[in-house]
């Protein structure tokens, strides 16, 4: 009995070997029961594994509220954010206005933050989320979890692997709301005691648009149709690479935010065939 290889073992592969090696690592869990607590006992497995994607849906929980809780529509990201959005910049603006906020109050060295100076922090609140994004999309959900631990790759299986499992999958591709506001609200809160409250509030309503605008971008990614030699049709077929060719490079050649905004990465060649799928 012949053992099928591994995708990536460095033993030469042909057609029929490379078939049986994806269904090989297809057949390692039971689709037919949520993946959540499986995942673990890959092992060292696990990176070839979730960097093979499936068009299939898939289950995390066998607890229907825990399962609910892991999908969302597109459309709530917008609906739930947007109007504290609305709301906060009317609410720093005003109080801006009232003159009362200062850069060191407590020294002879206080400098007034003034109303007009609230569009130049709310986008720096932007370039704030595209850093701290980038930094989590790098170190952390593309962090390849050690073999031996159980729980550090179920963890990354839920923060991430499972978007790059199964990425037709359009209920998962937007952060559920009610999952984002445990982040959020703890973003608000450490922007708020590090600076005065209306400049906190200030740098975390532009770093609140800024998710929203990414969130948004990469959904539209997935399943948005772009015409050809456009901006974001370059970004498509730069995030259709990074799922289905260079899942590593993608993510250190300036993944998630940046590409989005910057449009560097990967130089794609089929772009026709691959990018009005995802």
């Amino acid at each position: 009995c012949t053992t099928p290889l591994l995708p990536g073992s460095g033993d030469s592969e042909g057609p029929s070997q490379t078939v049986a090696s994806l269904l090989f690592l297809q057949d390692l869990v039971d689709w037919r029961k949520p993946l959540a607590w499986q995942v673990g006992h890959l092992g060292e497995k696990y990176d070839t594994w979730v960097h093979q994607p499936v068009d299939r849906p898939i289950r995390l929980f066998g607890n229907e509220f825990l399962e609910a809780s892991t999908k969302t529509s597109w459309y709530m990201v917008p609906a739930v954010w947007m109007p504290l959005v609305f709301y906060l910049s009317w609410y720093c603006y005003t109080t801006l206005a009232l003159e009362t906020t200062r850069l060191f109050a407590s020294t002879d060295y206080s400098i007034l933050v003034h109303k007009y100076s609230f569009p130049l922090i709310f986008i720096m609140g932007m370039v704030m989320w595209t850093f701290i994004e980038y930094c989590i999309h790098r170190f952390v959900f593309h962090m390849r979890p050690p073999a031996h631990y159980y729980y550090l790759i179920t963890i990354h299986f839920l923060l991430h692997g499972q978007h790059h499992k199964s990425p037709y999958d359009g209920s998962r591709l937007v952060f559920p709301p009610g999952l984002a506001s445990v982040v959020v609200g703890s973003f608000y809160l450490l922007l708020t005691k590090a600076f005065p409250e209306t400049l906190g509030v200030s740098l975390f309503v532009g770093g609140l648009f800024g998710y929203v605008v990414y969130d948004m971008i990469h959904y539209y990614l997935h399943y948005g149709s772009p015409q050809r030699n456009t901006y974001l049709y370059s970004l498509k077929a730069y995030h259709v690479k990074h799922h289905f060719e260079h899942q590593r490079a993608g993510k250190e050649d300036q993944n998630s935010s940046l590409h989005h905004y910057t449009s560097v990465g990967i130089v794609t060649s089929n772009e026709e065939n691959e990018g009005h799928r995802m």
